[in-house]
């Protein structure tokens, strides 16, 4: 159940960019297509090094809740780095400093307006989908969620 977890983001990722697409009046084409895809790659990471430190502070012990919130705090600003940096990398081509590109302008407004979406999205909304879906399998008895600790 984790990777749907994981990839809820990618969804995400997808509303930030036409949002995007819509307030920079940028065609939505080819290009825009492989700025979603490298866009979904940044997302998926984010989420992935939230929940693989929730499942070790697990599997160390931690209580469910003890681990989501430790979870949170302790890698927002990891991931709020990553999310930044590449949203301000991006910014001089998606807003046409020092010449508009019609090829690249789209990519990187795409990929800016949705890593923005997706990575206020990821700290909020994932963490409560890894509480609801753990609640869903312990109630169904499949084990804990993060699979460790799984009865055969």
């Amino acid at each position: 159940m984790q990777p749907l977890v994981i990839m809820f983001t990618v969804p995400f990722a997808f509303i930030g960019a036409m949002v995007g697409l819509l307030i920079g009046r940028d065609p939505f084409s080819i290009t825009t297509l492989f700025g979603i895809v490298a866009l979904a790659g940044v997302v998926v990471n984010d989420s992935i090094v939230l929940i693989d430190f929730i499942n070790k502070a697990r599997e160390r012990g931690m209580e469910k809740w003890k681990a989501i919130v430790s979870g949170g705090r302790l890698r927002f600003r990891p991931i709020i780095l990553t999310s930044v940096t590449t949203i301000f990398g991006l910014l001089p081509i998606a807003i046409g400093l020092g010449g508009k590109s019609a090829t690249w302008g789209p990519l990187a407004n795409t990929i800016a307006w949705g890593l923005g979406a997706a990575t206020f999205l990821t700290l909020f909304v994932i963490p409560c989908l890894y509480a609801i879906v753990d609640d869903i399998g312990s109630k169904l008895y499949v084990g804990r969620f993060n699979g460790y600790k799984e009865e055969i």
